[in-house]
């Protein structure tokens, strides 16, 4: 009977373990099926419009345009495609990792009111459909505090800690409102050519400059620094040249210049100044000017070049930013004897 007694008392101690470890390892409820834990956008193609407000009230407008590529920034400008489709990437895969302790919610309740970003998403509709307040990361940089705010259920009184499934690390830098970081930094942006031509003028030796007209295919036509037709050239070292237009980019538009640097910087003699002319009708001019030095680096000969060898500074309708000299090294370096093609 004794016997009896203890197999059957370890028989329900290890039924009772048993319950425990499945407790432990099963999901602690499933959170986005709360109306105010659900962040996640699941058809990300229907957002129309994306806000992003600081609490120093900087704030970016990003607009689906239905005719571009690129999302529109503050009605004027365009947007970074790579940093819009992480923001769609991030609504969708959205998850709930755990809730807040409730012992810290009244204090990460408090800090996401003095310091986190506001997020509107809208659908269409002139009301959001879903807000978020967005804040720090938590301690091991896994997750980041957030709230959630919806048409239906208003704003949660209780804050969660989210993190995106496949990705290890935290949100919040996904929703900056710097303008200059959201800025789409294409210098030229021509995938099919879409020009007629393009000049090319080298400001400190003119003689090196030229002008190439395109109407498709292999119909061009080469003009010295004269305006003069040139009859013989190579015709594919021209088309190379020409595809370097498909794609450029700047590093930043910011400068790091004071303004009056800015004034200096465009009333000294430019290096580089580059005319395309599109098939739209419009023309897209960027000058580049030489950067001075930083530290002293010399080149494959022990040389010390007296400018930057990294980077030059590209002006286009009066605003300056800074270009990699790999980016554009092709494209500053070609020359009108490039394309002669001798006997």
């Amino acid at each position: 009977m004794k016997k009896n007694r203890t197999l059957g008392i370890l028989l329900m101690v290890g039924l009772l373990l048993v319950a425990l470890l499945a407790y432990f390892k099963q999901p602690k409820g499933d959170f986005s099926r709360r109306p105010l834990a659900n962040f996640a956008i699941d058809d990300t193609a229907s957002i129309t419009k994306i806000f992003i407000v600081d609490t120093d009230q900087r704030a970016i407008t990003l607009k689906r345009n239905p005719a571009s590529r690129y999302w529109d920034l503050n009605d004027t400008l365009k947007a970074r495609k790579d940093a819009v489709d992480l923001l769609l990437k991030t609504f969708k895969r959205i998850k709930v990792k755990a809730p807040v302790p409730k012992a810290a919610q009244e204090n990460v309740i408090r800090l996401l009111a003095g310091a986190g970003k506001k997020v509107e998403i809208y659908q269409g509709g002139k009301s959001p459909v879903k807000t978020y307040i967005v804040g720090n990361a938590t301690q091991d940089h896994t997750g980041t505090y957030m709230l959630l705010e919806t048409n239906e259920g208003g704003r949660s009184t209780e804050p969660f800690i989210m993190h995106m499934e496949g990705f290890t690390g935290f949100l919040s830098t996904r929703f900056f409102t710097d303008l200059d970081e959201w800025r789409y930094t294409g210098l030229f942006d021509y995938p099919r050519l879409e020009f007629s031509k393009v000049e090319a003028v080298h400001h400190l030796t003119p003689f090196h400059s030229f002008t190439v007209t395109y109407r498709g295919g292999n119909d061009l036509k080469l003009f010295d620094y004269r305006g003069e037709a040139v009859d013989a050239f190579d015709t594919v070292a021209v088309k190379d040249f020409l595809i370097l237009f498909k794609k450029a980019h700047i590093e930043t538009y910011r400068s790091h210049l004071l303004p009056e640097q800015e004034d200096s910087l465009l009333n000294s003699q430019p290096a580089f100044t580059f005319r395309v002319h599109e098939n739209s009708g419009g023309v897209r001019e960027v000058t580049f000017y030489r950067k001075p030095k930083v530290i002293d680096i010399p080149d494959e000969y022990d040389n010390i070049e007296p400018y930057d060898m990294a980077r030059m500074y590209a002006e286009i309708n009066g605003e300056v930013g800074l270009a990699q000299l790999f980016v554009f090294e092709p494209m500053v370096k070609t020359r009108l004897s490039d394309f002669i093609q001798l006997d």
